[in-house]
């Protein structure tokens, strides 16, 4: 993912979920407050994914076979977006091989669900079994899977009730009906492992609001980004009255880097496009005098990301 809040804390004041995907919320530009955004198109199935582990998307004649876990491992840690990158969150499993309820296990849902787009969500899941299998065995592996299916029906479910960011009267319906559609299809210990924080955050922050007072000052605050247009020295003194001299500094180091990243990674765009348009050089051709290039450009991990995102 090429966004800059992979290197900086980018929530504000609370995270919870509403409109059954990740609603984070976020200063608004437009006048202050809140902004909960959704995290996809629509409320349905529109994966075409169904709680039995079949996809109920049409299947033409020419639709690719499922991937096996394996090729969705190597799709993803080896040619994809999570090149370098080790499985967050956790399975939550006790020492003497019991499925507890904990938070870790929606974080490790989560990194995976990621994957979305370069594999489908079927092979995530079957991935998600693999990988619990391959951890603990075939009981626990089918009780996380079960889970799965229902964070994934949450996920994608429904909602009746609409979300206004602008009239605040609608804020509790939609948080009141996310709260009962929880606990219907996780149970209670484990819509309380996944959503107590969130949900308890979200209390708060509506508390304060409607107490007609700011808010208080949060530490998920968005760290002052230096974008086009900003003043550097507006952006530094910011930084500095936050967080202190050493952390802008710091700030600074990684907006150098970050900003080097970006010049070389559309340097290799343009090679490629260069080498695609070149009518003499064979598709072997182009993909080797473009490994080149990148090996002369880039080290270790990032090559892979290069590749990943060039896709040559």
């Amino acid at each position: 993912m090429q966004v800059r809040t992979k290197w900086v804390v980018a929530s504000v004041a609370a995270v919870v979920i509403l409109g059954g995907a990740w609603m984070a919320q976020r200063v608004s530009t437009e006048g202050g407050g809140v902004r909960l955004l959704g995290g996809g198109e629509g409320h349905g199935q529109s994966d075409g994914w169904g709680l039995t582990g079949a996809s109920t998307a049409p299947q033409g004649a020419d639709a690719p076979p499922a991937r096996t876990p394996d090729q969705v491992r190597n799709r993803l840690f080896k040619e994809g977006s999570f090149a370098g990158t080790e499985p967050s969150g956790e399975w939550c499993v006790t020492a003497d091989k019991q499925l507890k309820p904990c938070k870790g296990l929606r974080g490790r849902f989560e990194y995976y669900i990621l994957g979305l787009g370069e594999v489908t969500i079927a092979e995530i899941r079957g991935l998600v079994q693999d990988e619990a299998r391959r951890d603990h065995g075939d009981k626990i592996a089918a009780e996380i899977t079960d889970l799965f299916d229902k964070y994934w029906k949450i996920r994608t479910y429904d909602w009746k009730n609409q979300f206004v960011q602008s009239d605040r009267s609608t804020w509790m319906p939609v948080f009141e009906e996310q709260k009962s559609v929880r606990r219907q299809i996780l149970g209670q210990p484990w819509a309380e492992a996944f959503y107590a924080d969130d949900e308890k955050h979200f209390l708060e922050y509506f508390a304060q609001l409607e107490s007609g007072q700011p808010p208080p000052p949060d530490i998920g605050e968005p760290v002052p980004q230096m974008d086009a247009g900003k003043d550097p020295a507006a952006v530094r003194a910011e930084r500095v009255s936050r967080y202190g001299e050493d952390a802008a500094d710091r700030l600074e180091a990684v907006d150098k880097q970050w900003d080097d990243w970006e010049r070389r990674l559309a340097a290799a765009r343009s090679e490629w496009e260069r080498l695609k348009a070149a009518n003499n050089l064979s598709d072997s051709q182009r993909q080797a005098e473009m490994q080149r290039y990148v090996d002369e450009h880039f080290q270790d991990k990032d090559k892979i990301r290069v590749k990943a995102l060039l896709r040559y």
